[in-house]
């Protein structure tokens, strides 16, 4: 796998938790409405006045602003002593105003350890670029209540409101073309170009753009619209819960189970692109080689390639803004480049994105090589179908029980029934976005001892089967490893691929491929050898690059930045803002990510589109640097103790809305 990823991004040494330890505690009677009213009307004034040191002083030493778009219009993060800089650079010209306390939820006191607790708050406010809001975070400190974390970012654009809710269309009665008729012509865009090209997938985003008033376009090579969760192996679910999963505009039914199977998601895919009245062009493609972006006009001239009723034809689009939608990494499937023998090798190689399944595998030998998520499923499945299954493990990986990290997996109870019960989907994102990515990995890293004592005898049993494992980067977990690499990580539930390792079902080797030999053997790095019929290559996705060649071709490819991984101060790289080339996006990650993310770079699109967005705030240096960060070290293969668990390190008492996950 291809990841072009930030130098230094997981060491959390440097974050401080307002811990009790750490001289912060809540006095055991707080009235969170008063202190939230009396800070957010400090905040008010400073953010109105023209004095950064106003903000600054608001703020714990400690303490931090993370700004999504309001002031900004990029994702970026600030420590204290950077804030009066900042101020300066952008707030004044916002015009602050009504900054007010929000009861969506209303003010409340969190303690999700006994050493650690604060008053979490949310606000809104009033600015140029139109409706904002955000969330804060306060600690005591020294008799005064400060802001630990501080989040703004755009609810409402000024003069572009969603059709949705109390402003959705009125419809129409007595049309003279019926709603199929409209819907087919409209798919055509006959009469016109659409305004953005969404290359692969993107869903959510199309909803939010449509809802915009915009008139996107998706290509996807797929015959069918989920087709690439349908053509996996039949055994695939989702690995994290419904709750976080829904999609803008059309949350998931309340009797679905909470790990939702691939072919159910895909189908639901499917009727959400009917609901939502979406235009896909289907067995599509783009010609990246014909791709070309005029500065002047701000457009970008694409060649599609359809197949309709068997037949390529071409159609030459301009567009304002391309948004590549692509999977968690993007690009094709990576494998290796060949090894000794492998051309000629008598047995099946392939990689595990072509493994529809273990059917007809029935006493075959294969070989499984990698040992995070897609390969444990895939070799779940395999034994399954009476399969004898290896897998070759190249570097340890973290492994955690569904059972136990439930907590974490909900983000600390946030994506959980409960919470959806009390607010909206969008308010659980608010509440996870406001808290700075590094914060949330010292906060992680509590959870991971956690889960380290909980499924100690797990853990153990692997060990005792040759697999193994490790407390993820800085012992941050899963967290880390998927911002950084989009993988190293499982998580197993009975009957998993865990399960199948201790009881043997599953061989274990640790090391990597040599060579393959005649009669279907394969030479491993440590000299010895075995047979097999089918080699799978659990190897990730070749990285963004080559999709932007494909899309847009070697000269947009080479002014791309970089992309995955955390920037200095804590953000994502190149993922919903600018990645280096004019007018492209990229929209990658999860369904939960992408839900936020989707509108996001709607917004952006729109108000470049109007004219009225601005320019991203470029960094700068500071006096005192923002974020020292260190960069994810890989764990080598040498044995390493787990870390002493905290005493406050347990599981949390209730569900919480803390978005710490």
């Amino acid at each position: 796998m291809t990841v072009t990823t930030s130098p230094d991004t997981s060491n959390t040494a440097h974050i401080v938790l307002p811990t009790t330890t750490a001289g912060f505690a809540l006095p055991k009677d707080v009235d969170a409405a008063a202190v939230a009213s009396a800070l957010v009307e400090k905040l008010g004034t400073a953010l109105s006045s023209s004095d950064g040191r106003a903000l600054a002083d608001l703020l714990l030493p400690t303490g931090y602003w993370r700004d999504v778009l309001a002031f900004t219009r990029d994702y970026r993060c600030f420590s204290r002593p950077a804030i009066t800089t900042v101020f300066g650079d952008i707030v004044p010209e916002q015009q602050i105003r009504n900054v007010k306390v929000s009861d969506l939820p209303p003010p409340e006191v969190q303690t999700p350890y006994p050493d650690l607790g604060w008053v979490k708050v949310h606000f809104t406010f009033d600015a140029v670029v139109g409706r904002c809001g955000g969330v804060a975070r306060l600690v005591l400190d020294n008799g005064e209540w400060k802001v630990w974390t501080l989040f703004t970012t755009i609810d409402e654009m000024a003069g572009h409101i969603q059709k949705f809710g109390y402003h959705r269309p009125y419809g129409e009665h007595n049309a003279m073309e019926p709603h199929d008729e409209k819907r087919a012509r409209e798919r055509e865009f006959a009469d016109h170009d659409p305004d953005v090209l969404i290359r692969h997938n993107g869903l959510a985003l199309a909803a939010q753009m449509k809802a915009y008033g915009l008139h996107p376009l998706i290509v996807d090579r797929q015959s069918r619209i989920g087709d690439n969760w349908r053509k996996r192996y039949a055994s695939l679910s989702l690995h994290d819960l419904l709750h976080g999963n829904h999609l803008p505009f059309m949350p998931f039914p309340t009797n679905w189970p909470l790990f939702i199977p691939a072919g159910k998601v895909a189908n639901w895919l499917e009727s959400y692109a009917e609901a939502m009245d979406l235009d896909i062009w289907l067995e599509s493609t783009v010609d990246g080689s014909k791709s070309r972006c005029d500065e002047a006009t701000k457009s970008w001239t694409m060649s599609v390639l359809r197949t309709v009723d068997g037949q390529i034809i071409e159609r030459t689009i301009n567009v304002s803004h391309v948004v590549l939608a692509t999977g968690l990494i993007g690009g094709k499937a990576y494998m290796p480049p060949l090894l000794p023998g492998q051309a000629d090798w008598e047995g099946e190689i392939k990689h595990t994105s072509q493994h529809a399944g273990g059917k007809g595998l029935d006493g075959k030998r294969v070989l499984v090589i990698g040992s995070s998520t897609s390969a444990h499923d895939v070799s779940v499945d395999l034994v399954k179908h009476h399969a004898e299954v290896t897998m070759l493990q190249r570097s340890p990986t973290f492994v955690m029980s569904f059972k136990s990290g439930l907590p974490i997996l909900s983000g600390g109870g946030l994506y959980s029934q409960a919470m959806a019960e009390r607010f909206p989907v969008e308010v659980a994102d608010r509440i996870a976005d406001g808290f700075p990515r590094l914060v949330t990995r010292a906060l992680a890293k509590r959870g991971t001892a956690y889960l380290e004592q909980a499924d100690a005898e797990l853990l153990s049993g692997l060990k005792k089967a040759g697999f193994k494992t490790w407390s993820g980067p800085d012992g941050t977990g899963f967290m880390t490893l998927a911002q950084e690499k989009g993988g190293g990580f499982y998580f197993t539930s009975p009957g998993g691929g865990s399960d199948l390792i201790i009881r043997g079902a599953i061989s274990v080797r640790s090391g990597e491929v040599s060579a393959f030999l005649p009669d279907k053997r394969v030479r491993f790095s440590d000299g010895s050898e075995d047979q097999f019929d089918l080699v799978l290559f659990a190897t990730g996705y070749t990285g963004f690059k080559e999709t932007v060649t494909e899309t847009l071709g070697p000269k947009a490819a080479e002014k791309l930045g970089n992309v995955w991984g955390l920037d200095a101060e804590g953000e994502m790289q190149g993922i919903a803002r600018y990645a280096g080339i004019p007018h492209v996006y990229l929209a990658v990650g999860n369904f939960m990510s992408s839900r936020s993310m989707s509108k996001n770079i709607a917004m952006q699109i729109v108000g470049q589109r109007d004219e009225t967005w601005g320019e991203p705030y470029k960094p700068r240096d500071y006096a005192e640097p923002t974020l020292h960060m260190k960069s994810a070290k890989t764990q080598d293969d040498k044995e390493r103790p787990p870390p002493e668990v905290s005493r406050s390190a347990k599981p949390l008492s209730r569900a919480m809305d803390l978005g710490t996950a």
